[in-house]
């Protein structure tokens, strides 16, 4: 859970860049997640199905819950919005951004103007630190807000 800034704080076209930890920040979450993607392995393990199928079944069941128990960099600057993780990064150019929405665990930038069923697969979360998330998400506003103007 550091927060570390790439240009000095003075600088508002600074980017800002962050990790969160989900088991430092969400323990209880975390263990849960975990538990369920176990139950699930175990099922598909006990089902009987082919080596090679029960592995792919265990991938695709555990893949969607890996931002419940993986620590993620996210990246904020002038271009956009980043989030990197274990297998994957998501980049979202503030141009795609139409709405920032503050959630539990920090922001979401979605592509829709409006709160749309497809923002739980369009939109991008940025997890934040519970005790930066206040400062990061105006910092987000901020650089989404700039972008806007230009």
């Amino acid at each position: 859970m550091t927060a570390t800034e790439a240009a000095p704080a003075s600088d508002p076209r600074a980017s800002v860049e962050w990790t969160f930890d989900p088991w430092s920040e969400r323990p209880g979450a975390a263990g849960i997640t975990a538990l369920a993607v176990l139950a699930m392995w175990l099922l598909i393990a006990g089902a009987g199905f082919p080596t090679l199928l029960a592995l792919a079944l265990g991938a695709i069941a555990g893949a969607p819950l890996l931002p419940a128990v993986i620590p993620a960099a996210c990246r904020v600057g002038a271009e956009g919005a980043e989030r990197r993780g274990l297998l994957a990064r998501h980049h979202r150019a503030w141009r795609d951004v139409r709405r920032i929405d503050d959630v539990p665990v920090g922001a979401l930038l979605s592509p829709f103007t409006d709160r749309n069923w497809l923002d739980a697969t369009r939109a991008l979360t940025l997890p934040m630190p519970g005790d930066r998330r206040a400062e990061l998400r105006e910092r987000v506003r901020a650089f989404w807000s700039t972008h806007e103007r230009a």
